[in-house]
């Protein structure tokens, strides 16, 4: 296939992906709110008791449709379809690390007091306002918090279950839940050196620091979704090895892009501002690769930081080459990761998806 053949291949794959992805989530939500429906009527429950459950469920529903780019659950797939697998079982098993994916964001979300994810408001912020406007009578500031946390949990655990509700063996679906439990660990344990490093001065924190938080709190989850796909189909795991460093190298370069984006990108297109990663002193790559200006260092992370100030630290991280520096360590990440995967013998679609992945991470605007 010549390039922009693949190029064009790569884009309908995510286009068709992402349409089966969704569908199933909403028919996965639709059932669980039926089986809900019939539990609290055989309780007893007050419809206007009942109808706030029912729509705390379908707010979840919701949060998970307003966009992402499902390149987790569509990496599986099309590590299982690679593979030769060809059940559409596979998509009930795909949407388990969309859903943990989404519970991570909310829980974030939380931590880093963001109130805007994708063009709307965070879950949490969500249910704050809507607190205000129907339950403002009661005295409870933290609904919309409590709301976030709960939501972020039942998500975690809707996912291993949508694992289960799949047909596939039973010792298949118990391997994949345990790699669905490890992503989540490691993802915590990421996220909790992550805050860890938050609050250590900025020249304390390591390059390696920083990839090592990385490979918990990002990477993690995009080699488990991988290794899940290939186990669907592959008992053995011939290429466990393989698919895993291919996996974590690009979660890293993912992440390292994202956190680009998350200084140098446009609002309008990732849907979260560019100063609030420099506002909460968050410790990135740029940072890292800034330090050594004590400009960077006076203004990083200080509070009631002004527009002029964010903007001359976004112009020192380019001018010092900390942002080429970071660009360049992505890229990397990344060639390695195409090395990597050609040693995994994936049908033709498969390979020319995941090399494309690659490039897309490389070339990322959003």
């Amino acid at each position: 296939m010549m390039q922009e053949d693949i190029k064009m291949a790569f884009k309908e794959i995510l286009q068709e992906e992402t349409s089966k992805i969704d569908a199933v989530i909403r028919e996965f939500f639709e059932e669980y709110l039926k089986s809900e429906t019939i539990s609290c009527e055989t309780q007893g429950l007050e419809n206007e008791k009942f109808n706030f459950i029912a729509q705390f469920y379908s707010d979840l529903k919701d949060y998970l449709s307003f966009g992402g780019k499902r390149l987790r659950p569509i990496s599986l797939v099309m590590m299982y379809k690679g593979l030769k697998g060809s059940s559409n079982e596979i998509y009930k098993v795909a949407i388990s690390v969309e859903l943990l994916h989404n519970a991570s964001l909310i829980h974030d979300d939380i931590i880093d007091h963001d109130t805007i994810r994708r063009g709307q408001p965070s879950f949490h912020a969500f249910y704050a306002d809507w607190f205000e406007k129907n339950l403002k009578f009661t005295d409870q500031n933290d609904f919309g918090l409590a709301m976030g946390i709960l939501g972020g949990n039942l998500l975690i655990d809707l996912g291993q279950e949508a694992i289960l509700k799949s047909n596939f063996n039973l010792n298949e679906k118990i391997k994949a839940v345990s790699y669905y439990l490890k992503a989540f660990k490691e993802l915590i344990d990421g996220v909790v050196f992550e805050s860890y490093l938050q609050s250590l001065p900025l020249d304390r924190v390591s390059e390696n620091d920083y990839l090592t938080m990385i490979s918990g709190k990002t990477a993690a989850l995009f080699q488990k979704s991988l290794l899940i796909g290939a186990l669907m189909v592959d008992k053995t795991e011939k290429y466990k090895k393989e698919i895993s460093n291919f996996g974590m190298l690009l979660g890293q370069a993912f992440q390292i892009r994202d956190d680009i984006l998350g200084t140098f990108g446009d609002p309008k297109e990732t849907g979260k501002s560019t100063e609030s990663d420099i506002r909460e002193g968050k410790k990135t790559l740029l940072t890292i690769y800034g330090n050594e200006n004590s400009l960077i260092q006076e203004l990083y992370g200080k509070k009631d930081l002004t527009k002029t100030e964010i903007q001359s630290v976004k112009r020192i991280l380019k001018e010092m080459g900390a942002l080429e520096r970071a660009k360049e360590k992505a890229l990397n990440l990344s060639e390695g990761a195409k090395d990597v995967l050609t040693k995994i013998k994936l049908n033709e679609e498969s390979m020319n998806f995941f090399m494309e992945l690659v490039q897309f991470v490389q070339e990322r605007i959003v």
